[in-house]
Formats: structure tokens, C-alpha cells, sequence
């Protein structure tokens, strides 16, 4: 996906993000740290703007304290009509990019010692073992996230798509 794609793209979801968030907004007798929990929802995709210091907090906090790091949206959200909207989320680590096309991904140790390393393999004659020995085959190095967890989106069933952060 280019570049460009991906920026409208997220402009849509944080747009659409802050309507469904628009009628959620917390009443005088909520606690800040609640509505800090909501913000992620809008933070988190956009990788914590300025103005999120308070969701990125939050967001730690609730790592920190072995919680999930988002809460949950239907706590978060209301629909036009005051009904609820359904949201749910998958957490993941991805160590490095996705290799070219006809290249698959290997991770492991050059030759079984050593800290991990990627390699993008001709799909071809892409070695079956995690034990990576660089003189099979064609192949390249993968190149390390600088971001490697991510958080996978959906709300009232529609996929909103899978974000990276520190």
C-alpha cells in the first residue's frame, strides 16, 4: 500500500473513530482515568499524536498492570441511537517486515547460535528449519520493525486493520 493510501486511510478510521467516540463522551462525574482508557482507541492507531500524552499513560499503566491494553470499546462507545457498538482487538508481535513477493520469511539463529535474525527466502527453496544457514538458496535480509507490536481492530464486526507501536 503506498504511502498516500495509507494516510487517507488512517484518516478515515481516526475520523471514524472520533464519530462513534463523539457520542460517548463522558459526563462531568467520570473519572479522567476513564476517559484517558478511551482515548487509546483514537491514540493508539495514529501511534500517539500530540495531544494523547494522557491515553499513552494510560496505555502503559494498563500494560504495566497486566491488563489488556485497550479496554474494552462497547465500555467506550454508543451508537447514534444510544445502542451499543461492538468492538474487539488482537494484540501481536511482528519482529520484521514481509518479504517481497515469492520470498518468504525465516526467523532464527545463523547457524543455530547468536541473536535472532530474519532472512526473506526464494519461496521456492526457503529452508524448512529455524536454524538459517546463509549459503542455501537466494535470499536477503529482512528488515527489523522499528515498531514490532501491533493491535489488529474490529468494530460491529468490520475490519478497521492492524496498527504498529513501540
Amino acid at each position: 500500500m503506498s504511502f498516500s493510501k495509507w494516510v487517507l486511510r488512517m484518516k478515515w478510521i481516526l475520523g471514524f473513530l472520533f464519530v462513534i467516540l463523539l457520542g460517548a463522551l463522558p459526563t462531568s462525574n467520570t473519572r479522567a482515568a476513564s476517559e484517558n482508557a478511551c482515548a487509546i482507541w483514537i491514540c493508539l492507531p495514529g501511534g500517539f499524536p500530540s495531544g494523547c500524552g494522557g491515553a499513552y499513560g494510560e496505555f502503559r499503566h494498563r500494560i504495566k498492570k497486566g491488563r489488556p491494553p485497550l479496554p474494552p470499546l462497547s465500555s467506550c462507545t454508543t451508537g447514534p441511537n444510544g445502542e451499543r457498538v461492538d468492538g474487539r482487538y488482537q494484540l501481536g508481535f511482528e519482529r520484521f517486515e514481509p518479504c517481497d513477493d515469492s520470498y518468504v520469511l525465516r526467523e532464527g539463529r545463523i547457524n543455530g547460535v547468536g541473536s535472532i535474525v530474519g532472512m526473506c527466502y526464494l519461496e521456492v527453496c526457503a529452508p524448512a528449519s529455524n536454524n538459517i544457514r546463509k549459503e542455501e538458496c537466494q535470499h536477503y535480509d529482512a528488515v527489523r520493525r522499528e515498531k514490532p507490536h501491533y493491535v489488529k481492530m474490529w468494530v460491529d464486526g468490520d475490519y478497521l486493520g492492524q496498527y504498529f507501536y513501540q
